[in-house]
């Protein structure tokens, strides 16, 4: 292992959460200006959005981890990020499409983002697994860490500076910066990660025996249950706060004499905020991890988490003050949460089946988007434009409860002991 192997590595870690977060961003402006859609329908088409995207994740994700413990994680890394790329720079051609075939523009937007959610699935995750192969029990809640902060600083950059592309350099330019930067990623990744598989790695197994070895840690495993469950909540903390903070603010800029170009910059700086203060919580929460232990840092960013999305109800305006403290506490929680559950489930699984039990793990999350996410698009639509943020509060809050409950149960870890006596 070569200090560059890292540097790499937490540079995909930036580019993974830019390419997943940025769709978010520009996807508001794109429907609105582009595809023309009306403003009223924004919160249903968005939830409809991110259901395909998810409904690919669900589909491929536990793929995607057994195909990496059978034939490495680089090089479905590499194909994934390339391809996505390309794909990206094609989705901003979506309404071409439409008037080309004299089809609905609507429908090229759909298969085009389902296509891309694809092409990301098989890319990154390996990020959490080659960390997780890079290092040990004494070094993995740093790891993790840094991986956060690099994902910190990639929604950052994506709300806070690459929102502000569509505005300045016109719609179509956003999707070739964030394109060409995926295809740029993808040619770092030949060149400059690594596989670190064990020894013996399950090339002769079939997929299927490898998925059902995963399942049946699963089974046996009460802390890899609850890092399911908060891998549930986790992916759909972030899908949530980008998606329904971008659409509030552009469905509400002309009422607050803005155009829909600054509304969405505006709204990129909020979130922004949010990244900010995950970027400075990410080592506190990595020391934590190691020092602490895993679950009590996991309880902890669990009620952080529910404490910010639950006083997000009470926001009348999201441009006022306490959306911004709002954002601060979901930011801290959201880091913590996905260090702390990734930490503890690469930490309680099987090191020759990784990949296929962070597959699942990662499913979890995409099934969390799934299911949070429809119904938050319906709520947002039909109660109020703050309820997606009470409900993600509320399940946090549950699998919190969750944690307390089985606390006893699940083996203490640290960095400094390793996996020694349940708590």
């Amino acid at each position: 292992m070569k200090p560059l192997n890292y540097y790499a590595l937490f540079w995909c870690s930036m580019i993974m959460l830019i390419g997943i977060t940025y769709v978010s961003v520009i996807q508001p402006i794109f429907l609105k200006e582009v595809i023309k859609v009306s403003p009223e329908h924004f919160g249903k088409i968005n939830a409809n959005l991110v259901f395909l995207n998810e409904i690919a994740a669900i589909m491929f994700l536990g793929l995607s981890g057994a195909l990496s413990d059978k034939f490495g994680r680089k090089i479905l890394m590499t194909i994934g990020l390339l391809i996505a790329g390309i794909l990206f720079i094609i989705y901003g051609y979506a309404d071409n499409f439409g008037r080309a075939t004299n089809t609905d523009s609507l429908v090229w937007v759909f298969v085009l983002r389902f296509l891309y959610a694809v092409a990301l699935t098989f890319a990154w995750p390996q990020i959490f697994t080659i960390i997780g192969d890079y290092t040990e029990h004494e070094s993995r809640g740093k790891g993790n860490a840094i991986v956060g902060i690099m994902s910190g600083i990639g929604a950052m950059l994506s709300f806070a500076l690459l929102s502000k592309i569509p505005q300045k350099f016109g719609i179509l330019a956003g999707f070739y910066a964030l394109g060409g930067i995926l295809i740029l990623t993808a040619l770092v990744t030949h060149f400059a990660i690594v596989d670190r598989l064990p020894k013996d790695i399950s090339k002769r197994k079939k997929t299927i025996e490898i998925l059902k070895e995963a399942f049946d840690a699963l089974k046996v495993s009460p802390g890899l249950k609850l890092s399911y469950a908060a891998a549930f909540i986790s992916r759909a903390t972030v899908g949530i706060l980008g998606t329904f903070m971008m659409t509030w603010v552009v469905k509400i800029a002309a009422s607050s004499n803005m155009d829909s170009h600054k509304a969405t910059a505006v709204g990129g700086m909020i979130i922004g905020i949010s990244a900010m203060a995950g970027l400075v919580a990410a080592p506190i929460w990595g020391i934590l991890i190691d020092k602490w232990g895993r679950m009590p840092t996991l309880s902890l960013s669990l009620l952080l988490t529910a404490i910010g999305f639950g006083f997000m109800g009470f926001i009348v305006d999201p441009f006022s003050g306490l959306t911004k403290l709002c954002v601060i506490f979901c930011g801290i929680g959201q880091i913590g949460l996905m260090i702390s559950s990734t930490t503890l489930a690469i930490d309680l699984a099987p090191p020759k089946i990784m990949g296929s039990v962070l597959g699942g793990f990662n499913t979890l999350g995409a099934m969390g988007i799934f299911v949070v996410g429809n119904i938050s698009g319906f709520l947002f639509d039909s109660v109020s434009y703050a309820s997606p943020f009470i409900l993600t509060g509320i399940v946090s809050f549950l699998v919190f409860l969750w944690a307390v409950i089985v606390y006893k149960k699940i083996p203490k870890i640290t960095g400094k002991r390793g996996v020694s006596h349940a708590h």
